[in-house]
Order: structure tokens, then sequence, then C-alpha cells
């Protein structure tokens, strides 16, 4: 088999992919609607790279009984690669802050030092951490919420957020500004969930990534709604 007919195959291959993975129509536009779908960002120009050579070897003629063009190796390769990231779209895990990047208090930390470190870094939440388990998640709406109640002077050069608990607590009921979300979830399905909220006028900040998504499971990374927006 040449690398026309390769390439050929292959493009079948990510047409059948974009219709039975993403549901999108088999009337022969799958890729071109593909290629515009916020979780293909990063690979939209070798999508389109590839549909245009498909387009050039299926709508032209042949000279003398064959191919004007035929797609190099590298075209295959890429090809290739645009398969392999289509039927295994990107997860929570893959776009997750990990490891040491992620910044986190633990319930005998200082808060006021922990906002300082917030502030240097342009970071807006925190997770709040106990023997690896998410206890509490710090930020701008915590000290907030804080303000309103007229306990200001709560925070003080002392404090620890173990003194805040009641207002980070993941058992708390007003708790939409985080999600806990399985590592598994597409980021398609975390951005879906995330515009679905912000139409109920209900702001998702932090995405806290677990095993299963259950709140008893340690931490696996996080995601802001920037990361799941941006594909």
């Amino acid at each position: 088999m040449n690398n026309t007919d390769l390439f050929l195959d292959l493009y079948k291959q990510l047409e059948q992919a974009a219709v039975s993975y993403y549901g999108l129509p088999s009337d022969g536009s799958a890729v071109s609607k593909l290629e515009k779908l916020n979780q293909f960002k990063e690979i939209r120009n070798q999508i389109k790279y590839c549909r245009e050579v498909r387009a050039l070897l299926s709508h032209n003629p042949k000279i003398d009984d064959d191919f004007a063009v035929i797609p190099s190796d590298a075209m295959i390769k890429t090809l290739q690669k645009v398969i392999e990231q289509v039927k295994e779209p990107p997860n929570c895990f893959d776009k997750a802050i990990k490891g040491s990047n992620i910044l986190i208090a633990e319930p005998n930390d200082n808060v006021i030092e922990k906002m300082k470190v917030m502030k240097a870094f342009g970071f807006s939440y925190m997770p709040i951490i106990s023997k690896n388990r998410v206890v509490g998640v710090f930020g701008k709406d915590t000290v907030f919420a804080i303000t309103l109640d007229g306990y200001e002077d709560i925070i003080s050069d002392s404090t620890c957020f173990r003194d805040i608990a009641s207002y980070t607590s993941v058992s708390r009921k007003d708790r939409n500004t985080f999600k806990f979300v399985q590592r598994s979830m597409l980021v398609s399905a975390a951005e879906k969930m995330v515009v679905d909220a912000f139409r109920k006028k209900i702001r998702i900040n932090l995405l806290l990534v677990t095993e299963t998504g259950r709140v008893d499971e340690p931490l696996l990374g996080i995601l802001t709604p920037w990361d799941v927006m941006d594909g």
C-alpha cells in the first residue's frame, strides 16, 4: 500500500471516529465539524491540514491514472497522531495541575502567610489538605463571606485555617465555587459542566480531581475553568 492509499484509509478511520465517538453526521462533514470542537483547539490546524490534503486527493482528477500528490511520511504520521488524539481525548487528569505545582494549605497553616503566597503567584483559590484529603477550599470568596458576616477581624496575624473551617469546609451547602470530578472525566464534559452551571448563575471556580470524584479520596490534581475552557 502506497502512502496515498494509506492516507485515504487512515482518513476514513478519522471520519469513523468522529461519527462513532462524537455523534457527528456521517454525511461527509464529520471531520470538518470535528475540527471546530473546542476540545480539539490544540490540533485544529493539523485536522484542517489533513482535511485539505484529503480534498486534494479525492476531488481532483488523476494524471495518467495516478494521484498528482503523494502524502509524505510526515503527513501520514500527523494523521495517525490526530486519530489517536480523537480516539483518546484528554481527560481531567491529563490537563490538571499536579503534585508540587499545586498550592495547598493545611489546617494549622497561617492564613495571612498563605494569602501572601497566593497573591505573589496570582492564585485565587487553594485547597486545604489534611491526611492527603481535601477538607476545604480557601479563596477570595471566603474572605468576602467572612466580611459580609461581620467577622472581618477573625483573620489576624495568628489565624490558622482550622479557625475558619466553617467557611472553607467541603461540607458547606453553598460550596458552588468548587466541584469534585473523577480523573477520567473528559475535559469536554468538564467544560460542559462549567458552562451549564454558569447558565444557572452558578460559578465553578475550581475543579478538584480525585480517582472517582469522591470527596474522601486523595487529591490528584486541580483545574480552573480556564483550563477546561481552553481545551
